[in-house]
């Protein structure tokens, strides 16, 4: 398990006070079969316990797999609740690719997992447009991404997605394979990232890519994000 020596965390604290930072939970933890081995709760629990440690008030969670899927999505909302009962770090509950029995496919599943947690308002959802689009929603649409969004909102309330992933797909609409790809190189392409820089509401949500490490493709997709901007959006945020 990770460990931070007492040195290192001024100095994290200090890198980090000017900028939201959200700590992100390993696959390893299947929250949606917590009951079966309460190695998973404790594994989401070391994870909780860094953040709190460290300053971190936010903590992404993938909400694992269960062949039922009703179980699953309850013991999900009760792993959070146990979290809860001790701990004020919001939790993101980020959508599912699809694949095999995962958990959190579609935005009712979400909203089905919020709606049976207690302390609702330390609760949001992080988007990824990869597993969007891999899950079957074609986010390549504008009429796509107004249904999510509204979805979201008449389901669970305003304000309820707190982080976005963005990352392109290597893996076709409905594919249920979870393969990230750099931006605007991947069946999504660069118009969907374009919209959603842009957009009233998406872009003032924060943002994260999870593109493959290779050569120094994290500086091309930052190079890219940022000149999707409208000259009006790029004035006014530098």
């Amino acid at each position: 398990m990770k460990r931070w020596k007492k040195k290192d965390i001024p100095t994290f604290r200090v890198l980090f006070e000017n900028v939201p930072v959200f700590a992100h939970l390993s696959y390893l933890p299947n929250l949606a079969r917590m009951d079966e081995d309460e190695r998973h709760f404790k594994g989401l629990l070391h994870e909780v316990e860094l953040c709190n440690v460290l300053g971190i008030d936010s903590l992404v969670v993938h909400c694992g797999s269960n062949r039922d899927r009703e179980d699953g999505l309850i013991q999900v909302a009760r792993a959070i609740n146990r979290i809860h009962e001790k701990y004020t770090i919001t939790i993101l509950l980020e959508n599912s690719p699809g694949h095999g029995y995962g958990i959190g496919r579609t935005v009712e599943e979400l909203a089905n997992i919020f709606h049976h947690t207690i302390w609702k308002e330390r609760v949001l959802f992080c988007l990824d447009t990869a597993h969007l689009f891999q899950a079957g929603y074609d986010i390549r649409r504008k009429s796509t991404w107004n249904h999510v969004v509204q979805e979201i909102k008449a389901l669970c309330g305003e304000q309820k997605i707190g982080l976005l992933h963005l990352n392109d797909s290597k893996t076709p609409l409905a594919s249920a394979v979870d393969r990230h790809w750099h931006i605007g190189k991947g069946r999504l392409g660069i118009r969907v990232f374009q919209y959603i820089v842009n957009h009233p509401y998406l872009s003032t949500i924060p943002g994260i890519m999870e593109t493959p490490k290779t050569d120094k493709m994290d500086e091309e997709n930052m190079r890219v994000m940022r000149s999707l901007l409208s000259p009006l959006v790029s004035r006014s945020s530098s």
